[in-house]
């Protein structure tokens, strides 16, 4: 298993509003198998989705892209790294300035 880091780390806002960085695969996956609230059908998918990225790195953008779903569908907030706002927030911020 080879750490195959994401093109860009993900900050997530936990309900608690402690806000954590992903870097990875392995950091996500630690984090959905240790920490994570609810299991629904999203995390699931993304810990299988991690676990190939770790052996596979052509799989990092995927479990990347899945992690994410499984925080939005554990209502936790997802942002790009040295964006504290999401791509959607930020339109719809801009659109009413």
């Amino acid at each position: 298993m080879k750490e195959v880091p994401w093109r860009g780390p993900l900050w997530v806002t936990l309900q608690n509003g402690m806000r954590r960085q992903f870097c990875g695969p392995y950091d996500a996956l630690d984090f959905l198998e240790n920490e994570w609230p609810s299991h629904g059908p999203l995390h699931a998918r993304a810990v299988r989705a991690c676990r190939a990225a770790l052996h596979h790195a052509e799989y990092a953008s995927s479990a990347r892209n899945c992690f994410m779903a499984a925080c939005v569908e554990a209502s936790f907030a997802c942002s790009e790294a040295g964006n504290p706002r999401s791509r959607a927030e930020a339109k719809m911020v801009s659109r009413y300035r």
